[in-house]
């Protein structure tokens, strides 16, 4: 697969903001985010035919104007980090937008199953680039196939916002796109009132600035685990009734714990950090409108040695959730913060530790991505990219919202033990083969609908 760079520019908000929201200071959850930049990649078939070049380019600049409208609402987003302040900039320099031309088709690039390294063509920048005056807050690339059908991909700075603030943002700008009217989408940007800012210490996932530097090569794979496999996990399990998502945690976990004992040669103890969205969950509840990375960790250990099979797996990680989320409600309180702050400092302190199994797994699940309609129609796919860690799990809904897709960054050297342990062949497929991509341009009529986690709209 060949990318060909067609243009890039800096896209501006359509209005100057107003210098009195110039200085936007983030908040102490702002501050322990991981210095990464996140990624987002959405698939559309092509529309009506179209598989001119010079028309979809003309398709791209309304996705510019549009975008250019919705900035307007997400000014911070147009922005640049001063780091030594702790602060936006909010002076519009603009958000990258690139338009791109590759040269095959977008169901040959899918149908055989995907190379999640070949993906990382389809964003305008390294995941490991951010907090420097010089890198965008937000990064779009539009990919334009041979056959007319299009890539969104996105790159959004973990340090001023979260799978929710992403999720918000292009549900507003698919809106715009349509030419609909976005005076519903009313972010709010008072993160920092709730938790002013304190000079906390980052989540240290220690990426480098480029794949290049990086200590060792990684490798990710997408394990899908359908509607089928989840039905049968949830009947080997008995006990209180878990999530879908905590069912595929416990056997992704469990496999984890297998490939680093047999790389190992011993068990060690095993550490696991699942990101926990804050909105909705604090007594009073923040307002689900609010921008910016509102998220604690909830954690959960295994100790060297300890034998444990799936149902453990699944009591441990449901209990630690529950666990947070009553806890969450204490987070508003005079010394609420220690219930963010602890477990960052916690973790901070095992990803050092040589004695330990670090694992991160983060849900995107019910998140509206497949609802993001560019007047395209709805996404036919949502993934991520390769990115340089290990031992980390990005997990999204499938297609239909019935599945979920695990997302797998492992040390490449590890990914063979990992897709062989037995669990993981039972249960899960990384072949993208069942995503029907279509030669026509719609979607069905009867797209399923799906449970998704509110957007940014006012109330």
């Amino acid at each position: 697969m060949k990318v060909q760079i067609l243009s890039k520019k800096f896209v501006k908000p359509s209005t100057p903001t107003p210098s009195s929201l110039r200085n936007y200071k983030i908040s102490f959850t702002d501050e322990l985010a991981p210095t990464i930049n996140v990624p987002l990649i959405l698939y559309y078939p092509a529309s009506n035919g179209n598989t001119a070049i010079a028309s979809l380019v003309s398709d791209s600049n309304q996705y510019e104007k549009s975008l250019e409208h919705i900035l307007t609402q997400f000014y911070p987003l147009a922005g640049r980090y001063i780091k030594q302040s702790r602060l936006i900039d909010c002076n519009d320099q603009g958000v990258e937008y690139v338009v791109a031309k590759v040269n095959v088709q977008l169901h040959d690039l899918l149908g055989q199953g995907v190379e999640a390294e070949e993906l990382n063509q389809l964003i305008p920048c390294e995941i490991g680039a951010a907090d420097e005056v010089s890198d965008p807050l937000l990064a779009i690339q539009v990919n334009i196939f041979e056959c007319g059908g299009l890539t969104i991909g996105g790159c959004c700075s973990h340090r001023i916002g979260d799978g929710s603030t992403i999720a918000s943002f292009i549900y507003g700008w698919a809106i715009a796109s349509q030419g609909k009217s976005t005076d519903g989408i009313c972010p709010s940007f008072d993160a920092a009132s709730f938790f002013l800012g304190r000079g906390l210490d980052k989540l240290a996932l220690n990426l480098p600035r480029s794949v290049k530097d990086a200590e060792f090569k990684s490798m990710t794979k997408m394990f899908a685990f359908n509607k089928k496999a989840i039905s049968t996990l949830r009947a080997m399990y008995h006990g209180p009734r878990a999530s879908s998502l905590q069912l595929v945690n416990a056997i992704l976990w469990k496999a984890l714990i297998g490939m680093d004992r047999a790389k190992h040669g011993r068990s060690r103890a095993s550490f696991l950090i699942q990101p926990v969205n804050l909105r909705g969950k604090t007594n009073p509840p923040l307002p689900r409108q609010t921008f910016g990375n509102l998220w604690g960790l909830a954690t959960t250990q295994v100790k060297s040695g300890e034998k444990m099979a799936f149902q453990d797996f699944v009591d441990l990680l449901s209990g630690s959730i529950r666990k947070y989320v009553k806890d969450c409600g204490n987070v508003l309180s005079n010394d609420g913060y220690q219930v963010i702050v602890n477990p960052f400092m916690e973790s901070n302190k095992t990803i050092s530790d040589p004695e330990v199994n670090f694992c991160l797994f983060t849900s995107w699940c019910k998140f509206p991505f497949y609802e993001a309609d560019f007047g395209l129609g709805k996404p036919i796919w949502a993934s991520v990219v390769n990115m340089p860690l290990k031992n980390v799990v990005i997990l999204m809904d499938d297609k239909k919202g019935e599945g979920i897709e695990a997302w797998v960054h492992l040390d490449a050297a590890d990914m063979p033990i990992f897709e062989h342990d037995s669990d993981i062949t039972a249960f899960a497929t990384h072949s993208v083969q069942r995503h029907e991509l279509e030669k026509k341009s719609a979607l069905p009529s009867s797209f399923p609908s799906i449970e998704v986690e509110p957007v940014v709209t006012c109330e």
